[in-house]
């Protein structure tokens, strides 16, 4: 049977062998590794919610150039209805409200599909910069071959139509130029638009001075006009109420929203590894700690007992006491 200094002798022992089976080498690892791993978390958590703050910023921004863009279409297309309004009653405003109203709208729609563009290419910026920071998990960064190709068409029909609105335009100021010019042949222009009696010379005048503007046209062209002009003025105010409620709640676009959740998950996903971290360090210190006590109190067992109290001595002490009351009685009976 073991005594009770055997068993404390035993179990630093065991106690030594518990801690060194405690954290497996992954945890271990785990430990030391993770201090690091947490500092370029966080510095991409904060790389990150920088980057979500600047794709809001930038669409803001183009939101606001977006929305002016639309007010010019507005104007335009206001502009437009006048000049087909006036043409009848006079041929210089109608001329200049035309010649304005196209530059205004050719000027809005190059805006509009450069902002677009823009616009593509600060997204595709931003997701290759958060594919860096960010597993993709598969998805590509780029945007599909029919987008891409829908940009391309829309660059193109803006080329397009910027040409057709530049030659238009000349075709306005010419015709402004002329009447001005020769405010009989405006005259006759307008004679010939409302009442259509003039003479065959004066009208191959007037149809080589004015052709292909709105001095020319007939009332069922002006009135359809008008109204392709009315529908496109209204989706014009639509799509500027839209910009306007847009900035009004903030702008924030669906792919900073999405960078918003992903970070956020990143920042849960981390709050988890520093509570493991800090659990794993908390038994480590204490399976380090146990063997320390353990050995702590076996020494102590072994040290000396402290010496007897008077009165409690051993039978040394009673041996000289006896040689001292010995001496005393010789000296006395001398």
């Amino acid at each position: 049977m073991r005594s009770s200094g055997d068993q404390d002798d035993i179990l630093p022992c065991e106690g030594v062998q518990q801690g060194e089976e405690g954290l497996s080498p992954e945890e271990i690892t785990f430990l030391e590794e993770f201090p690091i791993v947490k500092e370029e978390l966080e510095a991409g958590i904060r790389k990150l919610h920088a980057l979500a703050d600047h794709i809001n910023t930038t669409h803001r921004t183009l939101t606001k150039t977006n929305m002016a863009a639309n007010s010019m279409a507005v104007v335009s297309g206001a502009m437009s209805i006048l000049a087909l309004v006036l043409a009848p009653a006079t041929a210089g405003g109608s001329l200049m409200f035309s010649a304005a109203g196209k530059g205004l709208g050719t000027a809005a729609g190059v805006t509009s599909i450069l902002i677009n563009i823009l616009g593509h290419f600060r997204n595709q910026e931003a997701r290759a910069q958060v594919s860096s920071l960010v597993p993709t998990r598969g998805h590509e960064v780029g945007e599909p071959g029919g987008q891409k190709a829908s940009y391309l068409m829309a660059v193109g029909k803006m080329a397009y139509d910027y040409g057709s609105a530049i030659k238009d335009i000349k075709k306005d100021i010419r015709a402004l130029q002329i009447a001005r010019a020769h405010p009989r042949l405006a005259t006759a222009a307008k004679r010939l638009l409302t009442t259509g009696r003039v003479s065959a010379r004066r009208s191959r005048q007037v149809q080589r001075a004015f052709k292909g503007t709105t001095l020319l046209m007939t009332t069922n062209i002006r009135l359809l006009g008008s109204a392709m002009a009315g529908l496109s003025l209204g989706q014009d105010l639509t799509a500027l109420l839209k910009d306007w409620k847009r900035l009004k709640e903030g702008a924030r676009t669906k792919s900073a929203e999405e960078l918003r959740a992903q970070t956020w998950e990143l920042e849960r996903t981390l709050t988890e590894l520093t509570q493991l971290y800090e659990s794993l360090k908390r038994r480590k210190l204490f399976q380090e700690e146990r063997p320390r006590s353990s050995s702590s109190g076996g020494a102590t067992g072994s040290l000396p007992q402290p010496p007897a109290r008077r009165g409690e001595a051993g039978p040394q002490g009673t041996q000289e006491d006896e040689g001292r009351l010995s001496r005393r009685r010789a000296s006395e009976q001398n």
